[in-house]
């Protein structure tokens, strides 16, 4: 049986609010060689049944149930079950154009990357946007041409299964909140190359009840095993020389400016969370998106 070409990891937990629109993004895409795979993290609410209706109708479908264990593990079980060339991380309140799987699908094929990067759509964040195809292979390429020194967010990029397994990368279940960071910035240090997707939008919706978003959960599990998870992630950091590339301040990702006499006399440097304001190359203001 022939493998799909990507495989939709999607961690639930008490999803039911939201998780039928990120499903209808998902079923109704203009590319349909893909599964998807949810993984019930011990949901209390209908989440499980709402998922169990779409499997019904839709046989690319599969759902996972077990005992909660928080978003990281939910993931891992996502990914160990991975069945297509590429692994997708999802979170249960976003959603995916529905071209977004279609110009994924373009940049694979083209490229073969280890890694693919689209672009998102988060109200007051400049994620980047690309305008053609691109695949980086230095190092600091690879970081700065998808800002990854600016951008922690797993969702962002879809993953080749066979360089995760190589890697023996998965998300560490001992850190609360900041676990993307630690797998989305490993997994570009890692790979050999990775690609960008003009057009590949996954659009953020930033709810209260998002997965790892749980103060409590958080504080509770500082343990020894988070400092030695962050340990093996500055080694990591350390023996491949990205440390200071990755802790490199990000560039503006637009710039708007206002031309006379072939002179700039007013600027907007766009970044994310604020944006900073020139006038004759001063800088007359910094506004904070909050």
């Amino acid at each position: 049986m022939k493998k799909p070409l990507f495989t939709v990891v999607v961690p639930i937990y008490n999803a039911s609010k939201f998780i039928r629109k990120a499903m209808e993004h998902l079923v109704h895409q203009t590319f349909q060689d893909f599964e998807i795979i949810i993984v019930d993290d011990g949901s209390t609410d209908n989440s499980a049944q709402i998922i169990k209706d779409y499997a019904k109708h839709d046989k690319r479908i599969k759902l996972i149930q077990q005992k909660n264990a928080g978003v990281s593990a939910a993931s891992n079980t996502g990914i160990k079950a991975a069945s297509g060339e590429y692994v997708c991380i999802h979170d249960h309140d976003d959603f995916v154009n529905l071209d977004y799987f279609e110009k994924m699908a373009v940049a694979a094929n083209q490229t073969h990357a280890d890694i693919l990067c689209g672009e998102v759509n988060e109200p007051g964040w400049s994620f980047p946007e690309f305008t053609h195809i691109q695949i980086a292979t230095s190092l600091s390429d690879k970081i700065f041409i998808t800002h990854a020194n600016a951008f922690n967010c797993a969702w962002r990029y879809a993953y080749k299964t066979e360089f995760l397994r190589k890697t023996k990368l998965l998300f560490e279940t001992s850190v609360w909140g900041a676990q993307d960071v630690i797998f989305s910035k490993s997994a570009i240090v890692l790979a050999d190359t990775v690609a960008t997707v003009p057009g590949a939008i996954y659009n953020v919706v930033d709810q209260p009840t998002s997965l790892g978003k749980d103060n409590k959960k958080k504080n509770a599990h500082c343990t020894a095993e988070t400092a030695k998870a962050w340990q093996r992630y500055a080694e990591l950091l350390q023996k491949h020389g990205a440390t200071e590339l990755l802790n490199t301040p990000d560039k503006p990702s637009h710039i708007n400016t206002f031309k006379m006499f072939n002179r700039v006399i007013y600027k907007v440097e766009i970044y994310p969370r604020k944006k900073r304001y020139f006038l004759f190359g001063i800088n007359i203001g910094t506004k904070h998106m909050d």
